[in-house]
């Protein structure tokens, strides 16, 4: 959740699409769009806000991805986030049990 999703999922989505997309007629600004928008449709199983939020941190990811010519910051980043969601989980969880 933490390592491979993220480097998995950069690996693809701003590796290889993106890559390709940015150098065909659509360009950077149009990958950094369609990764985005591809990559929050496969997070199906969260609500509409979920993936929406998905679709904005893909922009962020595009962006950092374009910038730096480089998957590097986008799974470091990616991974960050993965981190920060997983401790969050643990301690609603955790609260939860507590008040129980």
């Amino acid at each position: 959740m933490v390592i491979l999703a993220p480097l998995n999922e950069e690996v693809f989505f701003r590796g290889f699409l993106f890559a390709g997309l940015s150098r065909s007629r659509i360009g950077g600004r149009g990958a950094i769009l369609l990764t985005s928008l591809l990559w929050s449709v496969i997070h199906f199983q969260y609500d509409w806000f979920g993936v929406a939020t998905i679709f904005v941190v893909g922009l962020l990811l595009g962006y950092a991805r374009l910038k730096t010519s480089s998957i590097i910051p986008t799974i470091l980043m990616h991974s960050l986030m993965n981190l920060v969601a997983t401790i969050q989980v643990a301690m609603l969880l955790w609260y939860v049990g507590e008040s129980n």
